[in-house]
């Protein structure tokens, strides 16, 4: 199994000075600590990535709050591919409905060209949730499933050939062909992240695998890759390994990972609720979106499963606790991979630095080791 690690790039520590300049209220014009400081920071992680042995580095993509503040994976990660010698690299996600497909194509064939024969990359893609972001960037929400669908389509027609014919409902291909062309057939290197059952239909019927990255609990999350394996299989493809993103914090004892894990986590969920505004009632307004609202609706009760919930079901601790927790995900999930987000929060790069180089000593060999089996085979048999 492949063990690899993320970049965010979150500024938590500017939540309170972005939300009340958001509400018209006078502010320093700038963050306490610079972006630019995050960016500098996170280049740590990429590079010890690459050194420690990791498989893969990742990244995300996000628009206009210090949620993470990655607005073009694809410029990120080829500045990354420069840097780096060995590690894989791969997107979760590329927002689909916020870019032009054929553009999005172009991007992956030349970051692979940049990466050279020995070095792979990974286009997770999804359809995004922030309201801020959809219209930040002018465009409507409430078309996104379909322009999701769509613009797949069109990226595995292009990655898989490098020619693209397509009439749909919002866009538009007619004897297309890239350069430069791809040297193989790039389709396989999709990965589909879906959190309502419209997402996850889209990424099954089109033979996509599944990328999870929980934005609610574990056990949510293991129901939409269950219902993902379940449409995969009716669809009539051959069985699909999942790649799961993870948080964790790992320390050389109980006590002192609970501190780290207690803090963090909870900061990190802290700013998922303000990003995505989850304790509002928009959601279930929007075509598409309408299980986002009753999670709103839920939260606005209670909250704190949510807050609670990443500190509550995800491997931190000693090696030995994130060992036993991470193998009994991976074999829920029937993983291929799993990728750790080792700096969250505020959590200083120090932190993040040693927990990372614990966690590649002593807990990513045993992890390597590991070979789970697809949910569509597991469930076969059961």
């Amino acid at each position: 199994m492949r063990v690899g690690a993320t970049l965010v790039n979150q500024n938590y520590t500017d939540w309170d000075r972005y939300e009340a300049e958001e509400r018209g209220e006078d502010v320093p014009a700038n963050p306490l600590k610079p972006d630019s400081e995050v960016f500098n920071e996170e280049i740590n992680i990429a590079l010890t990535a690459d050194k420690l042995g990791f498989d893969s580095l990742w990244t995300i993509e996000h628009h206009f709050t210090p949620y993470t503040m990655v607005t073009n994976p694809m410029q990120y990660l080829t500045y990354i591919a420069g840097i780096t010698e060995r590690i894989d690299l791969g997107t979760m996600v590329n927002v689909l409905p916020w870019h032009n497909p054929v553009q999005v194509a172009e991007d992956v064939i030349m970051l692979n060209m940049f990466l050279g024969p020995d070095r792979n990359f990974a286009c997770g893609v999804g359809r995004g949730l922030g309201r801020r972001e959809y219209e930040g960037l002018g465009i409507d929400q409430a078309e996104a499933r379909i322009k999701f669908d769509e613009s797949l389509q069109i990226l595995r027609q292009l990655l898989a050939t490098g020619t693209c014919d397509f009439d749909g409902d919002y866009y538009k291909v007619k004897n297309l062909r890239l350069r430069p062309q791809p040297e193989r057939d790039l389709s396989g290197t999709l990965w589909g992240a879906g959190g309502t059952d419209d997402s996850v239909a889209i990424i099954a019927k089109h033979d996509v695998r599944p990328l999870v990255i929980p934005t609610t609990s574990l056990g949510l999350a293991l129901e939409t890759a269950e219902k993902h394996a379940k449409l995969h299989r009716e669809a009539g493809y051959a069985p699909s390994k999942t790649k799961l993103a993870l948080w964790t914090y790992c320390a050389e004892t109980e006590e002192a990972a609970d501190a780290g894990a207690n803090r963090y986590m909870l900061e990190y969920t802290d700013s998922a609720l303000r990003h995505y505004e989850l304790l509002g009632d928009h959601l279930g307004d929007i075509k598409g979106y309408e299980s986002y609202g009753e999670m709103q609706a839920a939260l606005r009760e209670d909250a704190s499963p949510f807050v609670n919930g990443f500190y509550d079901t995800h491997p931190w601790g000693t090696p030995e606790m994130i060992i036993k927790r991470a193998t009994q995900l991976a074999e829920e999930f029937g993983v291929d991979e799993l990728v750790f987000l080792f700096k969250y929060g505020s959590m200083p790069i120090e932190v993040a630095l040693k927990s990372m180089e614990l966690f590649a000593e002593e807990v990513m060999p045993a992890l390597k080791k590991l070979d789970p089996k697809p949910i569509e085979i597991r469930e076969a048999a059961e």
